[in-house]
């Protein structure tokens, strides 16, 4: 089946959107992801209806069905291998990588894939942390936490990053946060609902919108995390 660049973008992003919630993706959150207008979503979601890629229910959401979602993880295995080449052998800074990235998945050579695989020693996770499927389409979900839904005073590992704006990720640069920093939430300030945390060291503040970003994991401890 062919499909255009902009399909391919729209599938890539619903896949994206709900394997974070694990709820039907409304189109205001596929306009945010793209970057365009909901109207121009739901035009796209039309044509992805036909070639029968999703279930989309006007008011409800949409999902990708079987034939959508294995096609999602074909274009997500090709992104993340792409920006594990970009950042780790050509260390393109990462504020630049998504751009860079949403240009080289488009290549549809299977052969290059598989070649780029190996070259890379088959890595399981991406520069922002997600999991990268393998040749048969099987990839691990590992738990995750946004930053702002974990307890106090736990050693915590950050272990992907949500937001992947250059805009973003520069912020986060200059915090000096990057995947495997290891951190301890201190205090919560209720003013700002920023965050102080322990960083090599170092104490540091982190606004919710950073904190709402990062995923972590507990370094101690396999149980769902609680407020405090």
């Amino acid at each position: 089946m062919h499909l255009t660049e902009s399909e391919e973008d729209h599938i890539r992003i619903i896949f994206n959107l709900y394997e974070r919630t694990g709820k039907p993706v409304s189109t205001n959150a596929i306009a945010a992801g793209m970057k365009t207008t909901a109207a121009s979503v739901t035009d796209m979601l039309k044509r992805l209806q036909v070639k029968q890629l999703i279930d989309y229910q006007k008011y409800y959401g949409v999902t990708l069905n079987t034939r959508g979602n294995a096609l999602a993880i074909h274009l997500i295995r090709r992104n993340r291998l792409w920006n594990v080449m970009l950042r780790d052998k050509l260390h393109v800074k990462w504020d630049q990588i998504e751009s860079i990235t949403d240009q080289l998945e488009h290549i549809n050579s299977d052969m290059l894939i598989e070649e780029l695989d190996r070259y890379l020693g088959y890595p399981q996770n991406d520069v922002f942390g997600d999991p990268i499927p393998d040749s048969n389409g099987k990839f691990v979900l590992r738990a995750r936490y946004p930053l702002n839904e974990v307890s106090f005073g736990q050693q915590l590992t950050v272990v992907g990053i949500l937001n992947h704006s250059a805009e973003f990720l520069k912020l986060i640069d200059v915090a000096n946060i990057q995947i495997g920093s290891e951190i301890i939430i201190l205090e919560k300030f209720d003013f700002d609902q920023s965050y102080l945390i322990l960083h090599k060291g170092i104490e540091k503040q982190l606004s919710i919108s950073i904190a709402r970003n990062l995923l972590v994991r507990y370094n101690n401890r396999i149980n769902h995390p609680g407020k405090k």
